[in-house]
């Protein structure tokens, strides 16, 4: 068509178009996320408080433990088994008041452990069991444990066994009184109970065993509490019989030493009254005068004690006469 003179020219550049990314290009990002897969299973981290092995199934070795905190390498085709080896604690214990206390729990982390005494008597202990892992085990541990479900498996057993054996060696009225010496006989045969067991190679190590209660049934604890009741109300009698008997015995001690002190004076007054006329009558006295004198003095000190006027008329024998009420 011939070209007309009011057309302009409009020319558009070409757009060049993409290629597809060479195969060097697809090699390189396989090669990278390949080794960031490899660096990903290779690389594992143990946090503070746990120790790892690792375990490779193509040969069957557990690998000695790592203690953390730490990072450490591995096979990526060897698996990872991390155990908790800082102090660990178990609580064992029943709260038959804590709906009414309004607790959220009744239980601790297993019920109380149920038992028997040596008379055939229910009771129920509350428990608290501390404990760490010794790290030197991980390797025996896991091949024993590869699901790291010991506690429920061995120690929660383990402390069961061990207080329905010691319980069993008291009557049901000893053991409020041995709460203390029952928990030291719970530690140490716990103690070596898990030392010797031969799936942890010894590596469970208690630390504590706290004895929180000793539940024995309602009807006996009102029992025992009666019988006390009424051996202090014993006590208390044979106490206050003793008492009075002590009293009386020193109320007639005291009587007897106060006539035994009354007549060695009046046989210290007679002496001396005696000698006193052995003298007068020496000196040339009357007897019958001194006896007047005698008389009349002992008139004289017993109106003395009287609060009376005292009236005397003369002669050769004077002669007294008490008034009553003068002043």
């Amino acid at each position: 068509m011939p070209r007309r003179d009011d057309e302009i020219p409009v020319y558009a550049p070409e757009i060049p178009m993409r290629g597809r990314p060479s195969p060097k290009v697809f090699m390189i990002v396989f090669i990278i996320l390949i080794i960031l897969l490899l660096s990903y299973l290779s690389v594992y981290v143990v946090d503070l408080g746990y120790a790892a092995v690792t375990v490779d199934p193509l040969t069957g070795k557990i690998s000695d433990p790592i203690v953390g905190p730490r990072v450490a390498l591995k096979m990526p085709w060897q698996s990872v088994k991390h155990v908790y080896i800082a102090t660990d604690v178990l609580h064992m214990w029943t709260d038959v008041n804590a709906t009414s206390y309004g607790y959220g729990s009744s239980i601790g982390d297993y019920p109380a452990v149920e038992t028997l005494t040596k008379d055939g008597l229910q009771a129920w202990i509350d428990i608290t069991v501390r404990w760490h892992i010794s790290p030197s085990s991980l390797p025996v541990l896991v091949r024993n444990y590869p699901a790291i479900d010991y506690e429920d498996k061995l120690i929660v057993p383990a402390i069961r066994q061990v207080c329905r054996d010691v319980v069993s060696n008291y009557e049901a009225a000893e053991v409020p009184l041995a709460r203390g010496k029952i928990g030291v006989e719970i530690f140490e045969a716990l103690q070596s109970s898990l030392s010797k067991d031969p799936t942890t190679g010894g590596g469970i190590i208690l630390d504590e065993v706290y004895i929180r209660n000793i539940r024995l049934p309602d009807e006996f604890l009102k029992a025992i509490q009666e019988k006390l009741t009424s051996q202090q109300r014993m006590i208390a009698a044979y106490f206050e019989r003793n008492r009075t008997l002590i009293l009386a015995n020193a109320s007639a001690t005291a009587k007897v030493l106060e006539a035994e002190g009354e007549a060695k004076s009046r046989l210290i007054l007679i002496n001396a009254t005696s000698e006193i006329v052995d003298i007068l009558v020496k000196k040339g006295a009357k007897p019958n005068e001194i006896a007047s004198l005698l008389v009349y003095m002992e008139g004289l000190k017993d109106i003395s004690k009287s609060n009376a006027t005292i009236v005397i008329a003369g002669g050769n024998i004077p002669l007294i006469y008490p008034i009553r009420g003068g002043g």
